[in-house]
Formats: structure tokens, sequence, C-alpha cells
């Protein structure tokens, strides 16, 4: 709807994970080197964590984009996966069309199988996603898939993908603690402010704008509302856009991010904005486009379906983490 008002080819920010929009900062090029380096070059499991809406699910398809690597994606979907349950999980995603009676079974045929499927490429890698819903035999499980070996050489590599409280200790721990399962683990953080200004600026860039939309007020608002979370960040001006949007507004400014934050402080669980976390800047035409200060006749019409707008986004971004 605000695509064209704002010169944009395409959304900037939706909260789906897309390759396309992935902002490379440093502390994602430091981690994507890390988990890089793991996949290819040691022996053992790969970890990455990182709380809900860091970005890991966008990183580890930057990552897998490779040719030479074929990627299989599981998401565990709660702690159900006991016994061979998770065993039969693998079977359907590896196309093995049948059911095992014991582990030995199922290993076996899986170590015939997995040459005979991906020995074109250089890397089978078997990402695990929402690792921390794991029980520890379903983890014990992976860590054995991980050792399976065809004419000296390893079939099979494993990325753990989950939250900050995966007991990636309990890993290590296998072994007497001498980390033989573990070829990297590293952590996904929330964006600094100034990774922030540059994370939008790359993301409308990336959508066809080549002009500053969002002043540095509103920035900071924005940082301050989401703690440099990129889903929040995602939400929050998409909503922005929305509102300047229907206020006919060429510029995003702090005033909207307040009027915004009304919207979507409850529904999010975002922090209060105090009026001192973003002075208003000199920007040109930033005071006579703020809403509070000069109304415009659209957004009175459109300001309830605005709120229902909000309403259904939240509800979908409920959804969404749920399925997850």
């Amino acid at each position: 709807m605000y695509l064209a008002h704002f010169q944009l080819k395409k959304e900037p920010f939706g909260i789906a994970p897309d390759a396309e929009f992935l902002w490379i900062g440093p502390q994602h090029a430091h981690v994507l080197k890390i988990l890089t380096e793991g996949v290819f070059d040691r022996d053992g499991c790969v970890i990455l964590t990182g709380d809900i809406g860091t970005g890991k699910s966008v990183l580890v398809k930057r990552m897998v984009a490779r040719s030479d690597l074929a990627p299989v994606f599981i998401t565990v979907s709660g702690p159900e996966l006991d016994g061979l349950e998770f065993y039969h999980v693998l079977a359907a995603e590896f196309h093995m069309n049948r059911r095992f009676e014991s582990r030995e079974a199922f290993i076996t045929d899986f170590t015939q199988v997995l040459p005979q499927a991906f020995g074109a490429h250089q890397k089978l890698l078997l990402v695990i996603e929402e690792a921390q819903r794991l029980t520890q035999e379903a983890l014990r499980d992976l860590v054995v898939l991980a050792t399976l070996q065809s004419e000296g050489k390893r079939l099979l590599k494993i990325l753990l993908v989950g939250q900050t409280d995966f007991n990636a200790d309990a890993l290590l721990a296998m072994h007497g603690g001498d980390q033989p399962n573990l070829a990297a683990r590293c952590r996904l953080e929330p964006l600094t402010e100034g990774d922030t200004q540059s994370y939008i600026a790359h993301r409308l860039k990336t959508a066809g704008r080549e002009q500053p939309l969002f002043s540095a007020d509103a920035v900071r608002l924005i940082y301050a509302l989401s703690k440099g979370y990129p889903r929040l960040i995602n939400i929050i001006c998409d909503h922005a856009l929305l509102y300047g949007y229907s206020a006919n507004l060429a510029l995003i400014n702090g005033g909207v991010i307040r009027e915004c934050s009304r919207d979507l402080s409850v529904a999010l669980d975002l922090p209060d904005v105090r009026d001192d976390q973003a002075p208003e800047t000199a920007d040109e035409g930033a005071a006579e486009s703020t809403p509070a200060q000069n109304p415009h006749p659209f957004l009175t019409r459109w300001r309830s379906w605005l709120y229902f707008a909000v309403a259904v986004m939240t509800a979908g971004l409920a959804l969404y983490l749920i399925m997850r």
C-alpha cells in the first residue's frame, strides 16, 4: 500500500527470514566466518544460539547458499521426539520410506543412503532449528550421527540452532568434557544503535529507496523500542511506514515512532518511550510533519483501520513464532 508513496519496489521490513535483505555487520561477518569454518574445516557439531528475533535463521540461510553444500532443515516442534521417533523424523526428511525397529537398523540404512543421495556435494549439512527443545536422548543420537564415516570421511555435518537457553554444555559433557563433538560455537547478539541505523538503511536500499527515510531521532527511538532485535525493528518500521503513508508524510521522524509505540507497546510488550529518549532534530520539515502537531485529514479517516491492521499483524507474528 505504501510502496509507491515512499518510492519502494518491495516491502522492506517483512518479518519472514529473507536472505535478499540480509545485512552483514561486523558481528554477522564474524559469526558467518565461525560457522563456515566449523562446517567445512572441523569435525563435530556446530552450535549457533541467540534470542528470538536476532536473525539466526536468515544468517544460516545465507551460509548454506553454496553449490558445494547440501542442507537439510528440521525444526524441533516439541520435546516429544524420544526414542526412535527422532530417527523416524530423519528418515522422512531423507526419503528413506520406512520405519525402523532399532537405532542400529536406522544407522545401517542411513550410512548407505547418504553417499548415494548426496555424494556429489562436498558436505551434507543437517540444520536442527529450535534445538533447545531437543531431549538429551535426541541430542545424544545426533552426536552419534555426526561421527558416522564412510571410507574414512564423515558423512554428515550437524548445525544446532537454538535460543540462548540451549544447554550446549550437555553436548560437551557426553564424552568427558574434552569437546570431541564440538567444531564451533557462537552466539548472535542484538544490534547496536549504530548497527540499527545501517540495518534500516540497507533494507530500504534493497527495497529500491536511495534517499534517507527515517530521521536520526526516529532511528534512536526505534532502537530504544526494539533493543536492537531485527524482528522488532522490522515490525516497528513497517508500522511507521503505514502510519506515515496514511498521514501523507514524506519523512518518518520521532513523532511518528512515538505514535506507533502507543499502538505497539502493549501488543508487543515494548518499553515505554520517554520524550527525552529522542529529542526533536532540526531536520528540514521534521516538525511540520509530526502527526501530533499537524494531523492530516487522511490520518483521521484511517486511524481505526490502522489499529485493526496492528491487531492482525500482531496475531500473525504470534502465529509465526509459535509455528517456528
